[in-house]
């Protein structure tokens, strides 16, 4: 194999994951490989792949179940060969010298873990630009910024796994258990944990804001509903409880405290209990 291969993991994905992989197939510097990670889409990806839809080489690993984001790139990992993954989120769309920018990147010197790009929600709005802490809670940079007036920092605290080019030896060094990722977390704030471990072995990260990919929004996402709520809230105090110092969960709970008051005082009653459950959930729960 070369250089980079690509991992995205889809439950039921729709257009969305359709839009994704072309715009993998069109890199100017194209991967060697992209496995698709199909999470026990009620519509296999085989059925929603046309033949020959892609000139770059697909596999598709097909699970039953939903085994999660976390599930699914651990499957995957476990068939990269290449020094270089990199994650794409299946509502995804890069931009054509995605890889072309992300490479030099990730492989230079300086110990360098991962890359990301400049994740946007449109074309002018900025959806992240890496990860950082701020007072005992990790953020999006930029997150809902205008593009044009954010200045990504060079060497973040993180980087998101919406988008983003790691090196292969650095993830299975960081592994638990022969894992890349807590299996437990499912989705959300796996990223800032992982981080959380690379960082505690001497690893960095880069952003590179020539390098842009657009997050469209997921059909996967919203098919979680409450679920997927309860575990937003729920992660980040794993997090926080797994590696002290990363997150505060005196912090976490000042602001759900407040979220949850707004929420009331909307008489959003159902987020407020919700976001009360994950809480909860996370302050009883250890990272596995």
């Amino acid at each position: 194999m070369g250089n980079v291969e690509l991992i995205v993991v889809d439950w039921d994905g729709g257009e969305g994951l359709m839009n994704c992989l072309h715009s993998i197939d069109v890199q100017t510097l194209p991967p060697d490989r992209v496995i698709v990670v199909d999470n026990g889409s009620t519509t296999s990806v085989y059925q929603r792949l046309p033949q020959n839809f892609m000139k770059v080489p697909c596999t598709v690993l097909r699970n039953e179940t939903n085994l999660g984001f976390t599930g699914g790139i651990n499957r995957a990992m476990k068939e990269v060969t290449a020094p270089f993954v990199g994650w794409v989120s299946n509502d995804v769309v890069l931009s054509e010298k995605w890889i072309e920018k992300l490479l030099p990147a990730a492989s230079s010197e300086g110990k360098i873990a991962g890359v990301q790009s400049v994740n946007l929600r449109d074309k002018k709005t900025v959806d992240g630009a890496g990860i950082s802490i701020d007072r005992g809670i990790f953020r999006q940079v930029g997150h809902g910024e205008a593009l044009g007036r954010i200045r990504p920092p060079a060497a973040p605290w993180g980087i998101a796994s919406t988008a983003a080019l790691f090196r292969t030896h650095a993830l299975q060094e960081a592994a638990v258990a022969g894992n890349v990722l807590r299996p437990d977390f499912f989705a959300y704030s796996e990223d800032v944990e992982l981080c959380a471990r690379l960082r505690e072995r001497g690893w960095k990260f880069k952003v590179v804001p020539e390098a842009l990919a657009m997050h469209r929004g997921s059909n996967s996402a919203r098919r979680l509903g409450r679920g997927g709520f309860r575990m937003r809230v729920r992660n980040r105090y794993l997090v926080a409880r797994a590696h002290p110092g990363v997150g505060k969960v005196s912090e976490l709970i000042g602001e759900d405290l407040s979220l949850m008051m707004g929420d009331l005082g909307h008489t959003r009653f159902r987020d407020a209990f919700t976001r009360l459950g994950g809480v909860l959930e996370g302050l009883r729960r250890r990272a596995k």
